[in-house]
Parts: structure tokens; C-alpha cells; sequence
């Protein structure tokens, strides 16, 4: 609180006046309250109105009791994240295994209410981990570090739409109920791919939370971690020295007791995986079946062997532009693939991989993030393709400066395919409701 300026002192005064009989006790103090205010520059109607309708969504939810609240067993089995340890301040250190979330088979064996609960049950943890160390520290610790592991990273599941816009309401979730509580954010072993999906979701995320974001590749990120986190207090995979009984370097199942305000809370660090379809949600299922498929798509095409189609969106010259897709077939499943040309460089962004696309519709969004490129984006291109073996297939491509494109192969089967399809560019949303 020393900190803070003669004037902005007066304002936290005026603005605990206005809040004193809302809040709850373990958010009364200066020290929390101030964070409101910081997260809105000192504005203190905007800093009451974010923190009242905080408030409303910490009721509806039911957050000050979601710790004890008993998640669906897919999600503690496959939703990647735990709580390692401390850094040597005192701070609790999230660290998620990102890269190996399978977000479609969560996604198609939960709700995104659950989902959201869960996320949010993971943020209460450290927070009450946060209160606990300022009141053994006596002093106030009242930010974390997060480390974010990108191995194995997926563009294509992340660009989904459905996990598009879960991952958009978790974004959303943090930045509109937990200000203020980032110390540091790790993100390592991103790929190339990673900036698409980050411009995607910056626009939602507040300036100052940006600033505290480090990008690493495969290198570099462990010696600059352990600058802020003892070895003791890491996994050895994440540069610590910590195993499992076993020896494990990841600890998955070795579970670290965090005393919490008279209970323990048991934490470990899942590292995802493959959500097996026995957890998948019939009515989920149901819902993707071969039913209206000439209501719910706008396009529809016959790919013979060996046929190919090639479609050209003009774009608007601004950065923003969202190229979308979504498609199922009939008769085979479907292999397509996403890359961008920038000149004559091609950039793979979604490589080709087999979609089941009989039983699920396939979506996808990319946002044109290149400033200063797209001046220069003229269209599109899509090309769907029918063939037996893609690998053997040699088209020629147009040129262009910059472009994506996109190729759908009918790869595994001999028989034609019926490919239900609709594509668009369009300004991308600024807003995502919870």
C-alpha cells in the first residue's frame, strides 16, 4: 500500500466507503480492494461497477464454496493443471500442461459450465494458498505465477470454435473476476503456431496483464524460471528437482499438502491426455449426427477421386478479419490442413491430420494478425480435395503475398464424398458472454 500516491490513497479511502457493506471479509481489506482500482486506473465507478458485478457472478456461481464442490471424474483425470509450490517470495506457482489438453473430448464430456467451475476451483485454490501465505508471512502476498507448458500444442483443437469460445470465456472469466493477481506468466515451449492463437484472444486480455506474459521456445525458459522459483518447488521435467515416489519427472500423482485456513488442500499436477470416448456425453453425440445437414450447411459438394475445388474470399484491408469454417461429410472421413503464405514462405498452421468428420462437425477460426501484411491480403484460398493418397498429390499453387489456405482430402476411402461446408471472413467478435 506504500505504494500508492497521496491521491490514489484518497480514492481507495472513497471507494472502501462505497463497497465496505458488499463485500466479504476475505475481500475487505485495503490491500484487495485496491486491486479493483488498479485493474481500472483508479476510475472508481468503473472499479465499483467491476467489482459489484464480480460480486453478483461470484453468487450465481456459488465461488466462495466451489472448493468443496466434487468436479465430474474426466475433469480431474484430463483437464491439464495443479498447484507445484511456491517462488521465493512466497507466491503460489500454477503450473498447467497445456499442450496435451484434449479441449474436444472435454469439451464433448462435460458442460462449459463445469468446465468454467473447474478452471475457477483451480484459481480459488491459489487464491486461498495467497491469503494463507500473507497471514504466515505476515505480510501481504497477493499475486501468483503461472507456468504454461505449449509441448504438443494444437492449433487446430484450439481454433474449434467450441473450444475457441470456451477458451474465450475462461480469458474473460480472469480478466473481468481476478485483477491484479499475475505476477509472472511463463509460457513455454510455444510453437510458431502459438501467435495466431494469442492474437486471437489479446483483445480480451487488459494491457497491463499483457506486459507480464514471456514467450520462450524449446529453450532458456528453465534457468529465467528458477530466478523466481527454487528447484525444490519445481517438477524435474520443469527444471526442478522435485519426482514422484516412482521417480516420475512430472509428478502426476504425487499430491503436495497445502494447509488452507483449518483443512488441506491436496493438489498434484494432471498432465491431460486423451479423454477416451466411454466419458463422451450421448446427447452430445446425438446432437452431431447426419441429421438437416442441408439446414444447418449452406454449401454442399460431391468430391469425386482425384476432384478438387478451390474457392477465393476477398478480404478488407485491416487486421481482424476472421477466416471461419466449419464442415461434415458423408461416405469418409475428411483430412484437411491450414497454412498460411506470406510471399513464397508457407507456414503450416493446422497440418494435415485425419478429422472424423462423419460424426463430428469440424470447425475452425483464424484471425489475418499481421500488421503490416494485410494491406497486402487479397484473398483467401480453400481448396477441397478428394484423393486416395494426399501424399502423392502435386497441384499447383497460386502465389500470392499473403493468404490461407486451406486443403480438405478424402484420403481413406475410394468412394466419392458428400462435403457439407460453409465458410466466411468477417470482423472478429470483441465481446464473448459468459
Amino acid at each position: 500500500m506504500d505504494s500508492l500516491t497521496p491521491k490514489e490513497k484518497d480514492i481507495l479511502n472513497e471507494f472502501r466507503g462505497r463497497v465496505a457493506d458488499k463485500v466479504p471479509p476475505h475481500l475487505s481489506s485495503d490491500f484487495e480492494l485496491s486491486k479493483w482500482l488498479i485493474a481500472r486506473n483508479f476510475n472508481i465507478n468503473k472499479a465499483e461497477a467491476m467489482l459489484l458485478k464480480s460480486l453478483e457472478w461470484r453468487k450465481e456461481w456459488g465461488i466462495d464454496n466451489i472448493i468443496e464442490w466434487s468436479p465430474p471424474e474426466v475433469l480431474k483425470k484430463f483437464f491439464p493443471g495443479g498447484i507445484s509450490g511456491y517462488d521465493k517470495e512466497g507466491a503460489p506457482v500454477v503450473l498447467i500442461p497445456y499442450g496435451n489438453i484434449d479441449l474436444r473430448g472435454l469439451i464433448r464430456s462435460s458442460s462449459n459450465e463445469e468446465l468454467i467451475k473447474y478452471f475457477t476451483q483451480l484459481f480459488e485454490k491459489s487464491l486461498k494458498l495467497l491469503r494463507e501465505q500473507s497471514r504466515d508471512r505476515d505480510q501481504p502476498i497477493g499475486k501468483e505465477i503461472f507456468i504454461v507448458d505449449f509441448e504438443h500444442f494444437s492449433l487446430r483443437d484450439f481454433s474449434w470454435r467450441p473450444a475457441l469460445n470456451v477458451c474465450f470465456k475462461f480469458v474473460k472469466m480472469y480478466e473481468e473476476n481476478y485483477p491484479e493477481i499475475l505476477k509472472c506468466l511463463f509460457l513455454v515451449n510455444a510453437p510458431k503456431s502459438l501467435s495466431v492463437a494469442y492474437n486471437m484472444t489479446k483483445h480480451l486480455i487488459n494491457a497491463n496483464t499483457l506486459k507480464k506474459f514471456k514467450f520462450y521456445g524449446k529453450n532458456g525458459w528453465k534457468e529465467d524460471i528458477l530466478k523466481e522459483i527454487d528447484s525444490d518447488q519445481l517438477p524435474v521435467h520443469w527444471g526442478g528437482t522435485m519426482t514422484d515416489p516412482d521417480g516420475n519427472v512430472k509428478c502426476p500423482s504425487k499430491k503436495y499438502p497445502f494447509h488452507v485456513t483449518m483443512l488441506y488442500v491436496y493438489t498434484r499436477i494432471c498432465l491431460g491426455g486423451k479423454v477416451p470416448k466411454e466419458y463422451y456425453l450421448k446427447n452430445k453425440l446425438l446432437r452431431n449426427q447426419n441429421q438437416n445437414l442441408h439446414l444447418d450447411f449452406k454449401n454442399h459438394k460431391t468430391l469425386g477421386q482425384n476432384e478438387s475445388e478451390i474457392f477465393e474470399y476477398e478480404a478488407c484491408d485491416n487486421t481482424g478479419m476472421q477466416l471461419r469454417w466449419e464442415f461434415r461429410s458423408t461416405g469418409s472421413d475428411i483430412a484437411y490442413e491450414v497454412s498460411r503464405i506470406i510471399s513464397e514462405e508457407v507456414e503450416e498452421l493446422i497440418p494435415l491430420q485425419r478429422v472424423n468428420s462423419q460424426v463430428f462437425k469440424e470447425e475452425g477460426t483464424l484471425t489475418c494478425d499481421e500488421k503490416g501484411l494485410c494491406e497486402y491480403l487479397k484473398f483467401y484460398k480453400i481448396r477441397f480435395m478428394n484423393d486416395l493418397d494426399c501424399r502423392k498429390c502435386k497441384i499447383p499453387i497460386l502465389i500470392f503475398k499473403y493468404f490461407h489456405k486451406i486443403i480438405f482430402k478424402n484420403a481413406y476411402s475410394d468412394r466419392s464424398v458428400e462435403l457439407y461446408y460453409n465458410i466466411e471472413l468477417k470482423e472478429s467478435e470483441k465481446e464473448v458472454q459468459i
